[in-house]
């Protein structure tokens, strides 16, 4: 087991040391004294168990919990300080922190509390090789709550640094550069639908219902309780479904989509297109963050084999509204009968930018149908595949 006390204070941090050595034989102790050097640690090294002292010489030892609760989300996090308030117990817990441990202690008291802590550990290092492999992985987790990531842990901290001071524009841009929090945020409003208000169906609609001081507090919640994308192929696969993304939308332009969708909803509909893959993606960075391993051909593989499943699984758990649901499953198939040409123009612009399998054939009759090249409209739609 690896361990990292962070303490300015050396008594106290052999202290910590000779009681986890007496507790674990085999535990591997790394003593640090400030917030810099344990970040610097943290870059190379994840620790199974962190002690941080709240003040530091250089700065505050919840920054240094963030960190590796970011990083390694199965790790135990412990603060230590001798003044404890109410707000501190919320920060701490907005930090990650398992346990609050205050000065001055009792060594008895001390010592029963990192023994029950590491009996935790050593439970969770069971129940981590017990996860099996990644498609074992991937549909046990299918069953529970889905959870999208932030694309790159720059972006999540840029999200933290800036939640404090964001505005409307801020909080659009965000939203639609993060999927994670255009769900979130669709969700947190329509709970609060009250009758006869239409649903929200964008960033700007969800700001307008939940209020500034709200989607400021809840991108400052999401950079803390989120993870991140880490694994390089990963970023670049989230990456690479963000440009199909931006080809899309630039096609939905050209097409005039924006006179048959309201823009709001229209660009949502983008930004919620890749939903199953990313949500596939979040779950390998989940399994990735237990300390097991995965191979790249396998990851791509089992992307493309979940991501329907999970795609259709995050809407549901997420209460995407009905109409969002509807316009996204346009880009990939139109229903036989009932068509309209904002659904048509969905499916042209998917199938012009290569963002789902080509069908030249169906393409052009599409176009056709809607008089797009100039020919005689047609009466019949294609049928899908």
């Amino acid at each position: 087991m690896k361990v990292l006390i962070v303490e300015d204070d050396p008594w106290i941090a052999e202290l910590f040391s000779l009681v986890i050595r007496d507790l674990d034989a085999h535990a591997d102790v790394t003593l640090l004294a400030s917030a810099v050097a344990a970040q610097n640690h943290l870059r190379g090294t994840t620790p199974d168990l962190l002690i941080a002292d709240l003040n530091l010489p250089d700065g505050n030892g919840l920054d240094v919990v963030r960190t590796l609760a970011h990083k390694a989300p199965a790790s135990l996090r412990l603060l230590t300080t001798a003044n404890i308030s109410r707000q501190l117990v919320l920060d701490a817990r907005a930090a990650g922190i398992t346990e609050i441990i205050a000065k001055p202690f009792k060594l008895d008291n001390l010592r029963d509390r990192l023994a029950r802590l590491l009996s935790t550990e050593q439970s969770a290092a069971a129940e981590t090789t017990s996860i099996g492999d990644l498609p074992s992985f991937l549909q046990a987790r299918l069953q529970s709550t889905l959870r999208l990531a932030w694309s790159s842990p720059a972006r999540q901290q840029q999200a933290a640094a800036s939640a404090a001071q964001l505005n409307r524009a801020g909080f659009i841009a965000l939203a639609e550069a993060e999927p994670l929090l255009t769900v979130v945020a669709l969700n947190r409003a329509n709970l609060q639908l009250e009758r006869g208000r239409e649903t929200c169906l964008s960033p700007e609609d969800a700001w307008e219902r939940l209020g500034q001081s709200a989607c400021r507090e809840l991108v400052q919640r999401l950079s803390q309780a989120r993870i991140a994308l880490q694994h390089p192929l990963l970023q670049q696969l989230a990456s690479d479904l963000a440009e199909q993304q931006q080809r899309l939308g630039e096609a939905l332009t050209r097409l005039g989509a924006d006179r048959t969708i309201p823009t709001g909803a229209l660009r949502t509909t983008v930004t919620c297109s890749r939903l199953g893959e990313l949500a596939v993606i979040s779950a390998i960075q989940h399994f990735l963050n237990y300390g097991q391993q995965a191979d790249e051909a396998s990851m791509r593989a089992l992307i493309n084999q979940h991501a329907s499943a999970f795609g259709n699984s995050i809407k549901i758990q997420q209460q995407l509204p009905f109409l969002l649901r509807e316009l996204t499953g346009a880009l990939f198939h139109l229903p036989a009968a009932g068509l309209r040409k904002d659904r048509i123009l969905l499916r042209i612009a998917a199938l012009e930018t290569g963002f789902t399998n080509p069908d030249p054939a169906q393409l052009e009759q599409l176009r056709r149908l809607i008089n797009l090249s100039g020919a005689a409209p047609v009466n019949r739609l294609p049928a899908d595949d």
